[in-house]
């Protein structure tokens, strides 16, 4: 007998059997039980989440022989269910809308078949898949049948583009829109089928297929026999990824836990092994970001470590570690950081080189003393344990304009106007376009004493403010050039 891929071997038989969907497949049941049928179906979704695998089963519901009338629960043994299922049922027509885009072949297999009774089954049944792929014509003469057909005639359209599909189509049908599947569901669906193929594979394998199946089932089922037909009837989370090129949780919690450690030289070596095994840079950073999204939930509630949608086996005292490490202002820098590098990379011409620096980026961005913090004196103390008596003059920062420097200070008595400031007024400030914090910092301008300093104390104290913790990290991301040099009372 020759071999049947497991998505299709393990295809749903019966509304129960159907993962996720209970909302439509309940629906239907109690439609089947009260008799209450539409004349046309709209199954949207997501692909491989069971559209036509639905309508197949419905069909199989209207036309059970073992029942008097249509049931929700068919037997699944009859002729006309073997050959709905088998898609050789003479009366249960499925048409690929792709192939049967121009209004003639609409015209040839459709208005054509409608006024024929159906051959052995209750109802003649379309099943048109794609349906969005048809062009404005065929939809156009598919109006009127699907308003008025026949009593013996039901049509069922799948796609997975509902806003393809026109509104006077919609508004004529009913329409049931299913959604992707939880990885949970998978896992366990996936679990279901390894225990009947008699698979051994690790839980951590089945969760990186189930997480990289982005909720479609046809799609792990897939990437399920792909893994089997490479190692078979033993897999583990390395078969998984040398077949499928993903990556394991672990290599993804290793480069959040070099940049936790604040360690830039690893990040080097740790790039290196991730393009050494083949790993797509790309998928990469996009693991990262679901990583870094995990540790925001944890962060919020650390009971969601119980959830194995967050945390699998043997990840929960890791991932909960690693969350106390992090705020949660560097989770969310984090993940914007990581999707713009998932979006650079794509057109890079050296990935590696867009990875490396991102991770670096995540590690730098850590060191930043927000700005409020400055300016409420919570920064890094001055060299000299000054504290907040030295910040940088009303909060400002390089902005990404033209430099234009701040309203010097009024002139001290005894000062001609106009003349220069002297080395023992020169005050630190930041030249930028940011607004100035002003009197809601607590920046009050005060004259030092004249004389105080000349120009080679000024000077010192400028080096000794730029070797400033906070405002090394400031310049760094904010270029900018020390001017003056405030002292605030």
């Amino acid at each position: 007998m020759a071999y049947q891929v497991l998505a299709r071997k393990y295809r749903p038989q019966k509304f129960g059997d159907v993962v996720g969907q209970r909302g439509v497949t309940q629906t239907l049941r109690n439609a089947l039980s009260a008799g209450r049928l539409a004349q046309a179906f709209v199954f949207a979704g997501p692909r491989g989440v069971g559209k036509t695998t639905t309508a197949r089963i419905l069909a199989r519901a209207l036309n059970c022989t073992s029942n008097e009338t249509p049931t929700p629960d068919p037997c699944g043994a009859c002729d006309a269910c073997v050959e709905i299922a088998e898609g050789r049922d003479i009366d249960v027509l499925e048409i690929d809308a792709a192939t049967h885009t121009q209004v003639e072949n609409i015209r040839e297999v459709v208005i054509a078949g409608l006024a024929m009774a159906p051959v052995r089954d209750r109802y003649k049944v379309f099943i048109i898949d794609e349906v969005h792929q048809l062009s404005s014509h065929s939809f156009n003469a598919l109006l009127k049948s699907i308003e008025e057909p026949p009593p013996h005639v039901i049509f069922m359209m799948a796609t997975t583009q509902l806003e393809k599909i026109p509104d006077t189509i919609l508004s004529r049908s009913q329409v049931h829109e299913l959604r992707t599947i939880g990885a949970r569901q998978i896992t366990e669906q996936l679990r279901s089928i390894a225990d009947a193929e008699s698979v051994r594979i690790d839980d951590a394998a089945i969760a990186l297929i189930a997480r990289a199946a982005e909720g479609s089932m046809r799609d792990a089922q897939s990437a399920f026999d792909q893994v089997i037909a490479f190692a078979g009837e033993s897999i583990d989370v390395d078969d998984v990824s040398a077949v499928l090129g993903l990556i394991g949780r672990d290599p993804v919690l290793d480069a959040v836990t070099v940049v936790a450690d604040e360690e830039p030289g690893a990040v080097f070596v740790l790039a290196g092994r991730f393009v050494e095994a083949g790993y797509d840079l790309r998928q990469a950073c996009r693991e990262l970001s679901r990583a870094v999204r995990d540790l925001l939930v944890l962060s919020v509630d650390p009971a969601r470590a119980d959830d194995p949608e967050i945390a699998g086996e043997g990840e929960r005292d890791r991932l909960l570690e690693l969350a106390g490490r992090f705020s949660r202002e560097d989770l969310l820098r984090a993940f914007d950081l990581l999707t713009r590098a998932e979006a650079d990379i794509r057109s890079a011409s050296q990935p590696r080189h867009h990875f490396e620096m991102a991770l670096l980026r995540w590690m730098h961005l850590r060191k930043l003393t927000p700005l409020a913090d400055l300016l409420q004196g919570r920064g890094a103390p001055a060299p000299d344990g000054g504290g907040a008596e030295r910040r940088l003059a009303g909060g400002r920062v390089a902005g990404s304009g033209s430099h234009r420097p701040a309203t010097p200070p009024p002139a001290s008595p005894g000062r001609a106007a106009g003349s220069g400031t002297t080395a023992a007024e020169t005050s630190v400030q930041a030249r930028s376009d940011a607004p100035r914090a002003g009197a809601d910092a607590g920046a009050r301008e005060a004259d030092a004493d004249a004389g105080a300093q000349d120009d080679e104390g000024a000077e010192e104290l400028r080096a000794r403010v730029r070797e400033n913790a906070a405002v090394k990290a400031m310049l760094e991301v904010f270029p900018a050039e020390i001017t003056r040099i405030e002292k605030i009372s």
